[in-house]
């Protein structure tokens, strides 16, 4: 019987880890849209490797590098922008809460946390 349990429980661990990196992985590559109050509207074009974020209505473009770190979370390497001395930082990103093409998500950056949601567009 405890042989049993064991089993239950590794499997439905397994089951959500694999379910959990589905998931995400659809937020990996595309076009977003954050979508959260207080933020200008951003889209985000996201290869496997880069992200590019254009503020709407504005000549401001950021540029960077992702590091995949898990199945929803990455860093994120600055590489162009507006203001030089970002260059070069890291910002570590997690993704969660995934409704259909809706997310949430936080950053963190030099010890701040910034929430914010995120829209699937292609």
């Amino acid at each position: 019987m405890k042989k049993f349990y064991f089993l239950l429980f590794f499997g439905l661990l397994f089951n959500i880890g694999f379910s959990q990196e589905s998931i995400c992985e659809k937020f990996k590559i595309g076009k977003f849209l954050y979508t959260s109050e207080g933020l200008p509207d951003i889209t985000v074009t996201r290869t496997k490797t880069t992200q590019t974020e254009t503020i709407k209505e504005s000549p401001e473009v950021i540029q960077g590098t992702i590091v995949w770190k898990s199945n929803c979370t990455y860093e994120f390497i600055f590489t162009k922008g507006p203001v030089p001395e970002l260059i070069g930082k890291t910002m570590s990103v997690e993704i969660f809460n995934i409704n259909g093409n809706m997310a949430k998500g936080k950053a963190l950056f030099e010890g701040k946390y910034v929430n914010f949601g995120l829209e699937k567009l292609d």
